[in-house]
């Protein structure tokens, strides 16, 4: 990681970051693993001063300097209106040279260079009724990333839509791509469990084809495969029935065990006989990136950015087509020698994605603005 200093008098350079994932329901899901794993990495960087604005100062990471900030709501959308309108104030009030948002409303105004993360824009891509309300908030918080000195996208295909749909100006918008974190490694065996498990990790969402991969798992089982779908992750209560609906009328629902949140996933990961990943769209995809990093073979649709993230790592199959993913999942299954090599190959995808490849791209982004 580079280590040169480029302010022009030669101390830290002070970056403020809105830190409001790393606490709430947010620490759970992707946006808080992403915040915590890039601000760990940045805070390795001597020349950098990064401070995190905070509601609990006890979850930002070693070496990231934690600033106080109050706020009285927790329940999801007014915390966000709360959190809009209080934020710009208190980046004022810490003082710093650069501003960046890892959060999706970005922060409203600040006259500091201005660094925002673009993850996505599925709610203004996917007709999902579940995403009305996101629509009607992207509409504003879109200002945000067309105001910043700098979009940085967690891949290509998030860059590209961004400038599509967003209307980002070309020149600003960079790529860095979500790094897998060091502890997700493979079983030095490379064996996996007995008895068997397919897997699938990811918050449930409708985007996420869960009734296409219970529909894998049915088919597999049919045709005399002994293995168990497993799924880890965590259900808002607004999906709660719906989820129950796709296990209940799930082909073969005794072959499907819901696990919930699970916190520590190596083990399940590295245990899984294939990853089945039959999302329908995705910014990244970080749970394909943590199973190939596992030695879990990797079965996914190809659309939005998984072809970009699998590469050669895993098996892509036409978006959608539940037939062709049961092929796949059956084409390693049956075959060792190729089960073994797709192992391999998804192991050296994997090591592509590195936190600090990604902290590599802020820092130089950083340092080119508080030089201006």
């Amino acid at each position: 990681m580079p280590q040169s200093v480029s302010s022009s008098n030669g101390r830290a350079i002070r970056v403020v970051v809105d830190g409001r994932e790393l606490t709430g329901n947010g620490r759970f899901g992707g946006l808080g693993s992403f915040t915590r794993s890039l601000l760990a990495s940045l805070a390795a960087d001597s020349t950098l001063r990064v401070r995190a604005l905070t509601t609990d100062t006890g979850t930002v990471p070693a070496g990231v300097e934690p600033v106080r900030i109050l706020r009285r709501f927790d329940e999801r959308r007014r915390s966000v209106y709360e959190h809009e309108a209080l934020v710009s104030l208190d980046v004022a009030r810490t003082g710093g040279d650069v501003v960046f948002s890892p959060v999706i409303h970005g922060v409203p105004w600040t006259r500091k260079p201005y660094v925002q993360t673009l993850h996505d824009v599925i709610p203004l891509v996917l007709p999902n009724a579940d995403l009305a309300y996101l629509r009607k908030w992207w509409r504003r918080w879109a200002r945000a990333y067309r105001r910043a000195d700098a979009v940085v996208a967690v891949s290509r295909h998030s860059a590209d839509e961004g400038i599509r749909v967003l209307g980002l100006a070309p020149d600003r918008v960079h790529v860095a791509y979500n790094g897998v974190s060091a502890k997700f490694t493979p079983r030095p065996s490379g064996e996996p469990d007995e008895p068997p498990y397919l897997l699938v990790v990811s918050d449930y969402q409708p985007r996420k084809g869960l009734r296409d991969t219970v529909a894998v798992a049915g088919a597999l089982a049919d045709l005399g495969y002994p293995h168990t779908l497993k799924i880890a992750g965590r259900v808002q209560p607004q999906f709660e029935n719906e989820v129950d609906e796709i296990v209940a009328t799930a082909p073969r629902p005794d072959r499907v065990e819901r696990l919930g949140f699970v916190d520590d996933l190596v083990e399940l990961y590295r245990g899984a006989s294939l990853f089945v990943w039959c999302s329908r769209y995705e910014g990244f995809g970080l749970p394909v990136a943590e199973a190939m990093a596992c030695g879990v073979p990797v079965v996914s649709y190809a659309n939005s950015s998984l072809p970009e993230i699998v590469g050669d790592g895993g098996i892509l199959v036409p978006d959608g087509d539940v037939e062709a993913m049961v092929g796949a999942a059956r084409s390693l299954l049956d075959d060792r020698a190729r089960w073994e090599e797709l192992r391999e190959a998804g192991i050296e995808r994997a090591g592509e994605f590195t936190w600090d490849k990604s902290a590599s791209v802020y820092e130089e982004i950083f340092r080119g603005l508080a030089a201006r």
